[in-house]
């Protein structure tokens, strides 16, 4: 009780030097993002897509890491079938070519990856991994913003 008592007190009294320097002449002022980078609701859906895109991409990337043949056949038949990347977020479906053209290669590419993983295809599974990264990186380096933090 006496360890749970003094970690309160550390707690409460880091807040309060926090609070007292935050008011200190000269100190900086919080940081709020100005009005023209608050994302619009269509980028905030967008954004939301596109991260859970990055997870299924990271999740196939730890998968292949520790050859979870299973974990990869799911994720990349997850990302295959997912709809979402050809879709604006408005529900319109996207009519870039170029972005159909990567789309398509990338469900192709995952499809072959998943293929490999359920086959036990060892010496298949690095270039088709490497294949399915390739074709991310190019449409990252096409449509990502330039600017964009890495999440």
């Amino acid at each position: 009780m006496t360890r749970w008592l003094l970690a309160g007190v550390c707690v409460l009294g880091a807040g309060g030097l926090v609070a007292a320097h935050a008011q200190q002449p000269g100190a900086p002022e919080p940081v709020v993002m100005p009005a023209e980078r608050i994302p619009s609701d269509t980028e905030a859906k967008l954004t939301d897509r596109m991260n859970r895109h990055g997870a299924d991409l990271l999740g196939l990337t730890h998968a292949v890491t520790v050859l979870d043949r299973k974990g990869i056949a799911e994720t990349a038949d997850r990302i295959r079938l997912d709809t979402a990347l050809t879709l604006k977020a408005d529900g319109g479906a996207v009519k870039d070519t170029r972005f159909q053209q990567l789309d398509q290669q990338l469900r192709e590419r995952v499809t072959e990856l998943a293929t490999a993983a359920r086959k036990y295809d060892d010496a298949a599974l690095a270039p088709a991994f490497g294949r399915t990264m390739e074709t991310c990186v190019r449409c990252h380096v096409s449509y990502l913003k330039k600017g964009t933090n890495p999440r």
